[in-house]
């Protein structure tokens, strides 16, 4: 059986754990953003470093278009 001398709130603890909880969601919503922009660094290294190749790249939109990008200069 617990026998300790310092004993709080109940309000204290709550306060705690809302203020743990909304520390643990903004590291949550950091981690997903962090991995969101490296996950796009990438695809925009990949696009301009095929259209300096002059290779082509398709970019495949949300409505299923599929638009395609060429490293030709203009003339």
């Amino acid at each position: 059986m617990p026998d300790h001398i310092n004993i709080h709130h109940p309000d204290n603890r709550a306060k705690y754990r809302r203020e743990r909880l909304a520390i643990e969601e903004l590291r949550a919503k950091v981690t997903t953003l962090e991995n969101f922009l490296l996950d796009a660094e990438g695809d925009l290294e990949a696009i301009f470093t095929r259209i300096e190749r002059g290779d082509e790249v398709e970019l495949h939109m949300p409505s299923g278009e599929v638009f395609i990008v060429t490293g030709k200069p203009r003339k």
